[in-house]
């Protein structure tokens, strides 16, 4: 007689081995994600920032919209919380500082959007993905914008930049998705 464990056992290892290959096959190969890639405005920032995740190797297109939207969350974490205080600490002229704190608000702002954009993602709704994207690409320009305005030397000239061309990676994918 077959014991009840060995019968399950029999029915569940190859349900088991049949979702792990499943997963994987569903993966985007390197070639797709290189064309990604290139279809993007910087090529190099988003291949390091596929190659800096873990979870490349086995997303799909959605799990890589999420790579690249909490890759310019953490960006913008990284500047808010230790980037920015600690270039406040040394600057001396008012402006200056307001314009700086300006643009800490812009960045939180930001992150807020773009938290809700990873919101979206996660759920499959890319079209309020994209909206809220556009939004933290939008607001987070105001820094720039500021110092331009003024024509004062941002001390974070990087920053701006980049989380626009991290939204325009996730629009990328996005466009590959829909």
């Amino acid at each position: 007689m077959v014991s009840p464990i060995r019968c399950l056992s029999i029915l569940v290892i190859p349900l088991l081995v049949t979702s792990l290959f499943y997963q994987v096959s569903n993966a985007v190969n390197d070639t797709y994600l290189d064309s990604i890639c290139h279809k993007s405005t910087d090529y190099e920032l988003c291949s390091s920032t596929f190659a800096a995740d873990n979870r490349t190797s086995t997303a799909d297109l959605n799990v890589l919209l999420i790579i690249s939207i909490s890759s310019n969350m953490n960006l913008l974490e990284t500047t808010i919380v230790n980037r920015i205080p600690k270039i406040l600490e040394i600057l001396e002229d008012p402006q200056d500082k307001a314009l700086l704190q300006n643009c800490q608000t812009h960045f939180t702002n930001a992150l807020g959007k773009l938290s809700g954009a990873y919101v979206a993602s996660i759920s499959k709704n890319y079209t309020k993905a994209t909206n809220l994207a556009m939004d933290a690409a939008l607001i987070n320009a105001e820094c720039d914008n500021e110092y331009n305005t003024t024509k004062r030397r941002s001390p974070i000239p990087d920053v701006p930049g980049k989380v626009g061309r991290l939204v325009f990676i996730s629009f990328v994918i996005i466009d590959e998705i829909i």
